[in-house]
């Protein structure tokens, strides 16, 4: 049974997305049956992960993430290591810092000193780049794991939420729309995660670029009374930001 998972995984991971029909056409001395029972071993293995009629290589899907990422993470790079660069001085060392899941959060995530933070997180790109760093403790809320961008969501997350104590939470949004103050994103899993965070901390530090503002998606997750502060880059419209600051939320 090894050889037939390790050639099964093997050209899963060649072609990426197979079907239980190519499947049964390529091992046609398997059954169909035993070919799901396996496709079942190799999801518990996280080798595959089952779709209707069929299955895909998790190698394959990490590589197209890793893709996406990457070109997320690249855009408005200037900006966004502006914005952690500022960011990273309103946490005090020794504090407990939630870390939101995003692509400026990531940069904010490299430029945290190494210094004794207790950082949380629910996403697992952030857990990495602390982990590289010798002193923080680094915690990642349990939840279930979404495949398209590796963060945690649901029931576990928010019970985790609830017993533990944030002082500081760095938060980020897809996108944010000016005349109503909203804070979006696109699933409203994480919209929960998220307004659950919120609530739970003493202190919410928005990180927003410039080109957020006023790119809508569809859930909003807070609005401007929900947080303490933003954090902008040099771009971010001097008259949006001074509106912001009539409310009582200081921009940095």
């Amino acid at each position: 049974m090894k050889d037939r998972l390790f050639h099964l995984k093997e050209f899963i991971d060649k072609n990426g997305k197979v079907t239980l029909h190519e499947l049964e056409c390529t091992f046609t001395n398997v059954s169909s049956m035993t070919l799901r029972r396996d496709l079942a071993r190799l999801e518990e293995q996280n080798a595959v992960l089952r779709i209707p009629g069929g299955a895909l290589s998790v190698n394959s899907v990490l590589r197209a993430k890793e893709a996406d990422f990457s070109e997320r993470i690249n855009y408005n790079t200037a900006e966004k290591i502006e914005i952690a660069e500022k960011a990273v001085a309103l946490v005090e060392p020794q504090s407990c810092v939630f870390i939101d899941g995003g692509s400026t959060t990531t940069y904010f995530a490299r430029a945290l000193p190494d210094d004794n933070f207790y950082v949380l997180t629910n996403a697992l790109v952030i857990a990495e780049t602390i982990l590289r760093k010798e002193k923080p403790t680094v915690a990642l809320l349990g939840g279930d794991l979404r495949k398209n961008n590796f963060i945690t969501v649901g029931q576990t997350c928010s019970d985790y939420i609830d017993k533990i104590n944030i002082q500081t939470a760095v938060m980020t949004a897809t996108g944010f729309i000016k005349d109503v103050g909203g804070f979006t994103c696109g699933n409203q899993a994480e919209a929960e995660v998220k307004r659950h965070v919120i609530k739970k901390a003493d202190f919410v530090i928005m990180l927003l670029d410039s080109s957020k503002v006023n790119k809508k998606t569809p859930y909003t997750f807070a609005n401007l009374s929900d947080i303490d502060c933003m954090v902008v880059d040099k771009n971010f419209s001097k008259e949006l930001k001074s509106s912001i600051e009539e409310r009582g939320i200081k921009v940095y």
